[in-house]
């Protein structure tokens, strides 16, 4: 996130004008001073627009005159100039431009580091993003963390903008931490000047990206903090704060640390949180009950706090941010024995089946296709075909040449558990005019392994229905086709499912018997009871062997 600064209203050229006067009694400048001075006016005098305007090289060692000055009062137009300089610059900065306005930072007057920090600031926030990354390796930074530490909300404000925006470069996030800056923006964090705290908190969510900084932050208490400013009456500070510990979160030793300091109260807010009229709120609340929804004792809790009730109308959001991380935390939330129940009865189901169908959402399709699963494991199944979750997921397989791996994989695993329920294979074989097993055979050559896996797997659960043997042997490819590819992969558990499958056939008439044994099949099933695969396979093929040779 970026960050806002504390603008100075003062004229610049003014104060020059106060303070030496020019045609009054001057204040004793050395010669060098009063050229500097004389050079910076005529700047500030030319016609050009602040935007055009470009610093010579002269002009810039006249700044750095006035900026090195023992003169407080020169000191403080240097900073001035560069603060008015610094809001339209649009430059890249080099180490030799910044060097006088670090030097103004360690100033001990408060107008010097008022005008110092704004523009530091600025050139940091407006300038081009390799601005950032030459602010720190000009010094900058521990002059900024000593200013962390003022007591002029103006200096807090606009140092605390500064790290903040310092922190949004991936290089500068661990030396940040390094320097020290943590102590002080926990500090700030609590203040009651509402963009000070807004920066502090922006800042420390900054650094939250990097795992070695986490680790840091919850060492120094910074999880006490978050969880205190999620109650904050501002949106952004709630934003930032929700954000932080979703990203601590993902560490299961810092889940523990947050729900043992709350004892489990920052449950409930982040609930509460959940149903707050700003999207962006809602969904960094959605992404820390999804973080801590990953662990089994925190389930209950979420689900008991009302998280289920909060979640499935964010399912319907406009936001796909905000769908993908609710369906995300339904999805952890249904691994537990226990919800399922909830879960069904919150009316999610109707809400998967409908995200499944969505275009182009192939993480919010994966989430939803998980969370089917996980409930059809739990015993779920009239509900899930009844809600239409079963053709939804057939839908989605049908349509596979628009469909990512990644969404295939996770709906024909879906599938996989449901159609070990009769009815729901009775409902598979009829769709599509009876024609849907076409899709699962075509699906057994996919170019994704997993989804070869998972097709051959349902078409062994078909094949546990006699009824069905006949098409499935009959089609073109059939199923034999695919129990040869099987066993010819050279995967164990490829070849282990293909003599799965064969045993479910072998299981049926004479018939069927008869045509698998006329098949090349067997010719592979005697290589693999001589080849002694392994022990498993071995037998496994030995048991197939003898299953087609009953009459």
């Amino acid at each position: 996130m970026g960050a806002c600064c504390c603008s100075l209203q003062s004229s610049r050229r003014a104060h020059i004008v106060s303070a030496y006067g020019f045609g009054t009694t001057e204040p004793l400048l050395k010669e060098t001073e009063r050229e500097a001075v004389n050079a910076i006016l005529k700047f500030l005098d030319s016609d050009s627009s602040p935007a055009a305007r470009r610093l010579s090289t002269d002009r810039l060692e006249s700044l750095r005159t006035l900026a090195y000055s023992d003169n407080v009062e020169l000191q403080k137009s240097a900073a001035l100039c560069y603060s008015e300089l610094s809001e339209n610059w649009s430059d890249p900065v080099t180490i030799q431009f910044l060097e006088p306005i670090i030097q103004l930072l360690l100033s001990p007057d408060i107008g010097i580091q008022k005008a110092s920090s704004l523009a530091i600031s600025n050139l940091a926030l407006k300038g081009p993003v390799e601005n950032k990354n030459t602010i720190v390796r000009a010094g900058a930074l521990s002059s900024l963390i000593i200013l962390l530490n003022s007591q002029d909300p103006e200096v807090q404000c606009n140092t605390c903008g500064c790290i903040t925006t310092l922190a949004t470069t991936e290089s500068n996030k661990r030396e940040i931490v390094v320097q020290g800056a943590i102590p002080p923006l926990l500090k700030l964090a609590h203040v009651r000047d509402p963009k000070v705290q807004r920066n502090a908190a922006g800042a420390l969510l900054n650094l939250t990206h990097v795992e070695s900084n986490r680790q840091d932050l919850v060492q120094s208490g910074a999880v006490a903090v978050f969880i205190k400013l999620l109650e904050s009456q501002d949106i952004d500070v709630q934003f930032y704060c929700a954000a932080a510990l979703s990203n601590i979160a993902v560490s299961g030793e810092h889940r523990q640390v947050i729900i043992r300091y709350s004892d489990g109260k920052v449950i409930k807010v982040l609930i509460s949180l959940m149903k707050s009229l700003s999207e962006k709120v809602c969904c960094q609340a959605c992404l820390a009950i999804r973080n801590l929804a990953s662990d089994e004792e925190n389930q209950d809790k979420i689900v008991e706090c009302g998280g289920l009730d909060a979640l499935v109308p964010l399912l319907w959001s406009g936001d796909t941010d905000t769908v993908t991380a609710a369906v995300a935390a339904l999805r952890n939330l249904s691994i537990m024995k226990g919800n399922e129940i909830h879960i069904v009865k919150s009316g999610a189901l109707v809400e998967l089946s409908r995200l499944l169908s969505l275009q182009e959402q192939s993480e919010i399709q994966c989430h939803a296709a998980g969370t089917i699963r996980n409930l059809a494991a739990e015993e779920q199944h009239v509900a899930i075909i009844e809600a239409g979750c079963l053709t939804a997921l057939a839908e989605r397989l049908r349509d596979s040449k628009h469909v990512p791996g990644d969404v295939l994989s996770e709906i024909s695993a879906a599938m996989g558990v449901l159609v070990s329920n009769s009815i729901a294979r009775k409902q598979l074989m009829s769709l599509y005019n009876g024609d849907f097993h076409k899709v699962l055979l075509k699906l057994t050559d996919s170019p994704h392994r997993e989804v070869q896996y998972n097709c051959a797997g349902i078409i062994g659960h078909l094949a546990m229905n006699e009824e069905y043997h006949s098409v499935l042997l009959n089609e073109e490819p059939s199923a034999i086709d695919c129990m040869l590819k099987l066993l010819d992969q050279n995967d164990s558990s490829f070849i282990h499912l293909a003599l799965w499958v064969i045993a479910q056939f072998s299981n049926g008439s004479k018939s069927t018997r008869a045509l698998l044994r006329k098949s090349v099949l067997i010719d592979k099933i005697i290589e693999l009871k001589s080849k002694k695969y392994n022990t498993e396979i071995s037998q496994l093929a030995e048991s197939a062997y003898n299953n087609l040779q009953a009459q």
